[in-house]
């Protein structure tokens, strides 16, 4: 197996997920794809299992339940230095539910789904630039308890909103070192939902701004058949807020029913090794620092996780496979105390050169 299909499908199946990681992060878009040759056709498919709940005393259960995550991938040279790709995947999302304790009635589910269309240029024969536009669509439910919006709680119920957004990215490869750089931007996208509030009344449309990031792409072979990979990401989710002109109005006067102040940064680093022709292996570690910002929607503060899988290409396809486990760090939400918990997510990446 050569060494950039070893990077390259561990880089993809290492960012395949990330469990609320920012809050609402769920996938990001294998633009790794951009840089392989030919014609390829991607299916991936990872199930996050996470078991997150407070203590006994203010014991509130499972908060999330489990959920499985599709995405697909298509790229074709156009010319020998222009490749189109189109990528369909789910950014965005949560399904929490308080059972018990004190935040019993908390509620949210946030669905979204995301269409990217993206070339990619080679500028030289190292130097490569790429962009495209993104359409993201979402739909959020929220219900806050009497708890946190006494006497009666709070309902916020919205409709569906298609946001556009776009991506712009620059690599560098040197090939006989077996590397590559990159950098990758990805603007915010603004949502202007059709929305009820306290039930069946509408105050006007609920505005979301859903966060722009900047993440770095690295590897380097360390030898004929290791490779060094990581990365590192910023989120810009101190301008992520749900502003609803109903809570706005009747509940705190001027207040987004959700509103962060920090941003989120990942970084993680791990190793691929090619131990035959068919057969690669590899394991990264990641952390999402703490922010000190938990809440009832991410009972955490930071996370750390460690991915290990294998990699088995024969003829025109290839088979990503591994597990990843991911450690929360502890968190009191609203006198709900979080410890110990955790998640595990199987995930398989196939794909087809043609």
């Amino acid at each position: 197996m050569t060494l950039k299909s070893t990077a390259g499908a561990a880089l993809l199946v290492a960012m395949a997920t990330q469990l609320q990681a920012g809050s609402l992060d769920r996938s990001r878009l294998p633009l790794d794809l951009l840089f392989e040759s030919g014609n390829v056709l991607q299916f991936s498919a990872n199930m996050p299992m996470p078991d997150v709940s407070s203590g006994p005393l203010g014991g509130t259960g499972t908060v999330f339940e489990s959920y499985l995550t599709t995405g697909m991938a298509f790229r074709t040279e156009l010319t020998d230095d222009l490749a189109f790709a189109l990528f369909f995947n789910r950014p965005y999302g949560a399904n929490g539910f308080y059972q018990n304790g004190p935040l019993a009635g908390y509620r949210i589910d946030w669905a979204s789904e995301e269409l990217a269309a993206v070339l990619v240029y080679d500028v030289t024969d190292n130097l490569s630039a790429y962009g495209g536009v993104r359409a993201v669509r979402s739909e959020v439910n929220l219900t806050l308890p009497a708890a946190i919006v006494p006497p009666v709680g709070y309902a916020l119920n919205s409709g569906g909103d298609t946001g556009l957004g776009y991506l712009l990215g620059v690599s560098y490869s040197i090939p006989e070192r077996g590397a590559r750089v990159s950098l990758t931007y990805q603007s915010a996208v603004s949502h202007s939902f059709d929305s009820t509030e306290f039930g069946t009344t509408s105050f006007g449309p609920t505005e979301v701004e859903l966060p722009q990031s900047l993440r770095f792409d690295g590897e380097i072979a360390l030898s004929s058949n290791t490779l060094l990979l990581g990365s590192a990401t910023w989120s810009d989710y101190s301008n992520f807020d749900v502003a609803a002109p109903g809570f706005a109005t009747l509940v705190v006067p001027g207040a987004s029913v959700i509103d962060y102040q920090e941003d989120s940064i990942t970084a993680s680093i791990g190793l691929g090794h090619s131990l035959n022709d068919d057969w690669s292996i590899f394991g990264i570690v990641d952390s999402t620092f703490a922010d000190s910002e938990p809440t009832a929607l991410r009972p955490f503060d930071g996370n750390r996780s460690l991915t290990l899988g294998a990699i088995f290409a024969r003829g025109q396809f290839r088979l990503t496979g591994g597990a990843r486990y991911t450690s929360f760090n502890d968190a009191t939400v609203l006198g709900a105390d979080f410890s110990g918990d955790y998640a595990i997510t199987p995930f398989l990446t196939i794909d087809h050169f043609f």
